[in-house]
């Protein structure tokens, strides 16, 4: 019996700006992302995996900063590194003009990926076999600009001409791309698979980069048993709101006795955690009363001092708060945003619908509402309703202060 062991790291994005972070923040967050990648090869050193596969994505455009591509191919030149296969993804494209793949240009830098580095560079799957195992090949593909691909990796005219399934053999695929229905909200949909294209592929295992939290295909039958395709998902969280735990996958493949059978396990990188938090702060009548509610939700979820959270307000605050986070639940922990898009003033709107309107105020609460409730697009609610508080301030608390600009569904 064989046994194939690999460490999939995905979706790096080295590099990437963190605008929605502090100022002084964000160059600690780059340094996470190069330390998930340094604690990734680590972390295949002592598994004793025989690669490392990289489904795209490894920097977050084609424009790097010296410092990161150094970071990064010097995390690749530790002693005990094992193969390392990339393919490279939407934002980090292949192309002769490519600041981190073309080796001339890389000298300009006095720079190179070690010999152990081996890159996919067209958009047909090509293979390399897998140093130290006859059995194994692994096969990549990957992007060569970042627009939006309508190519089927794994469509018939794609595989047509790969070798047939042979389960004496082992067949990786390391690419990036597009899982049908199962994309993330806000994800790109490039390079479209279906699941029914991953059954039907003549590979053991599909290393999938693109979706930035873990997923996967199993099988029972066919090619191989268990996990047929995964994401390892980013190797750190990338947003506030790409919450729970990110890092690596070890895939494991028996083979040679019985039908090949995959299994993964998940391995941490990202020492930072992200929150996603709902609280329901009605009744409120005071700001520091949605403190507390927030610190009790921050400690039921047990968040730590280093960890990064997305707190969404909801419900209806007395109409007189006018609520901004204390500095010291800022200080809590590395990173938090409060969202109030589906906080309400307190403000009884039915009374203005119930009766027929006498005053100024009354005809100007009924007008609005009765636009808000035959408008469709969402953008245009949020201004209606953002409107018509800002007007009911106006008459019941004679001030009008900025406080609905993020009114939303």
């Amino acid at each position: 019996m064989g046994l194939v062991r690999l460490l999939q790291v995905s979706d790096l994005h080295l590099g990437k700006p963190f605008g929605w972070l502090p100022a002084e923040k964000r160059d600690e967050r780059r340094r996470d992302q190069i330390a998930a990648l340094e604690r990734s090869v680590s972390q295949a050193i002592e598994r004793g995996v025989h690669a490392i596969v990289v489904p795209g994505d490894l920097f977050d455009a084609e424009g790097v900063e010296a410092n990161t591509l150094a970071s990064a191919i010097g995390a690749f030149e530790v002693p005990g590194c094992p193969p390392v296969f990339i393919a490279p993804g939407n934002h980090d494209p292949y192309s002769p003009r490519s600041l981190y793949w073309n080796a001339r240009l890389l000298k300009v830098r006095d720079r190179r990926w070690p010999d152990h580095v081996r890159l996919f560079t067209g958009e047909d799957w090509t293979s390399y076999p897998l140093p130290g195992m006859d059995d194994v090949r692994v096969w990549g593909r990957c992007f060569t600009s970042n627009a939006v691909s309508p190519e089927r990796p794994l469509g018939p005219d794609r595989v047509r001409g790969l070798p047939s399934p042979d389960g004496g053999r082992v067949e990786i695929a390391v690419f990036h791309g597009s899982r049908e229905g199962a994309c993330p909200p806000g994800q790109t949909t490039t390079a479209p698979f279906s699941d029914e294209e991953v059954l039907g592929s003549p590979f053991t295992y599909l290393a999938a980069g693109h979706y930035h939290a873990s997923s996967g295909v199993t099988a029972s039958e066919g090619v191989a048993a268990g996990v047929r395709l995964a994401y390892s998902g980013s190797a750190v969280a990338l947003d506030v709101t790409e919450s729970g735990q990110h890092g690596a996958l070890e895939v494991r493949i028996e083979f040679g006795r019985r039908l090949p059978f995959v299994e993964t396990e998940f391995v941490a990188l990202d020492l930072r955690r992200a929150h996603d938090l709902g609280v329901d702060v009605t009744h409120c009548t005071s700001a520091e009363q949605v403190d507390r509610r927030i610190e009790k939700a921050l400690d039921d979820a047990a968040v730590a001092e280093r960890d990064l959270a997305v707190v969404r307000l909801s419900g209806r605050l007395s109409k007189d708060v006018r609520y901004r986070p204390a500095p010291k639940l800022q200080e809590r922990l590395f990173h938090l945003r409060v969202d109030p898009r589906r906080l309400r003033p307190d403000y009884d709107l039915d009374v203005y619908r119930d009766k027929e309107p006498g005053t100024t105020e009354e005809r100007f609460a009924r007008s609005l509402l009765e636009r808000l409730d035959q408008e469709r697009d969402p953008d245009q609610r949020a201004l209606v309703e953002s409107a018509l508080y800002y007007g009911l301030d106006a008459f019941r608390l004679h001030e009008v202060m900025p406080v609905y600009e993020e009114i939303g569904e």
